[in-house]
């Protein structure tokens, strides 16, 4: 099991990353990353200046080589931390570590997301992870309406996700441009011509990424763009070049 241990001798240290935490993560600044990659589920103790400890499940969200990795960190405990202050126990800057070898035990409750029929709000991050990485159809949809966008790109890992439900994701406009990004990315999907279709389509996908989709997109739905019909301009002009190719 990964596991990570931040110690605070200084309060205002902790309320630093208390800044980070509000969006969901902190950053473990460990030079030791291998083996981690998104998605890897894993324990972070956090040791207080008054040396009492929180412990707690995480997922890795990114993993940012030279700099450490970013983990999850659950609302609840963001709450939790918020009420802790005292005297510092030191002036040294906080010591981050990943403990492998020694793993604690979580004294969080454990994840809930193989029982848990939808997302409700108060699973933790790690849990809508969870839920996200290898929930059903509705579980997903959920995580998907989640307003935390960074949860959003999981669902893309869930060996259950359909083509179906790729194409739903592309043309939905409420998406970010970084999960259609990530469906472009992967050419199995891409090359399929309704979800490059619809990625064309769609007012959120990066505008390179829509222009590219043309490539692939059928003849007459292409005639339809280049009229301008329920496209964004730059891909109704890319549109009328292809046709006039």
């Amino acid at each position: 099991m990964v596991a990570f241990r931040i110690r605070y001798s200084r309060y205002r240290d902790l309320h630093d990353d208390l800044l980070q935490m509000d969006r969901g993560g902190v950053l473990v600044r460990v030079s030791d990353v291998t083996g981690l990659d998104l998605g890897t589920p894993a324990t972070l103790e956090l040791v207080l200046p008054d040396g009492s400890k929180v412990i707690t499940n995480v997922s890795v969200l990114q993993v940012l080589a030279g700099h450490g990795v970013a983990v999850s960190v659950p609302a609840e405990l963001v709450a939790q931390l918020r009420t802790r202050s005292g005297t510092d126990a030191g002036a040294n800057p906080a010591k981050h570590e990943r403990v492998d070898s020694a793993p604690p035990s979580p004294t969080a409750e454990p994840p809930r997301a193989a029982r848990a029929s939808t997302a409700p709000a108060e699973l933790s991050n790690a849990e809508k992870i969870q839920v996200a990485l290898h929930g059903n159809r509705d579980q997903r949809n959920a995580i998907l309406r989640d307003n935390n966008r960074m949860l959003h790109q999981y669902v893309l890992k869930n060996p259950q996700i359909t083509v179906e439900d790729v194409l739903a994701i592309a043309k939905n406009a409420q998406m970010s441009a970084e999960m259609l990004k990530l469906i472009g990315e992967r050419r199995e999907w891409f090359q399929r011509p309704q979800i490059a279709l619809a990625l064309a389509r769609n007012p959120k996908t990066p505008p390179e990424l829509a222009v590219r989709a043309l490539e692939l997109v059928p003849l007459d739905a292409l005639r339809q763009m280049a009229k301008g019909t329920g496209v964004l301009p730059h891909v109704a002009q890319a549109a009328r070049k292809k046709i006039l190719k």
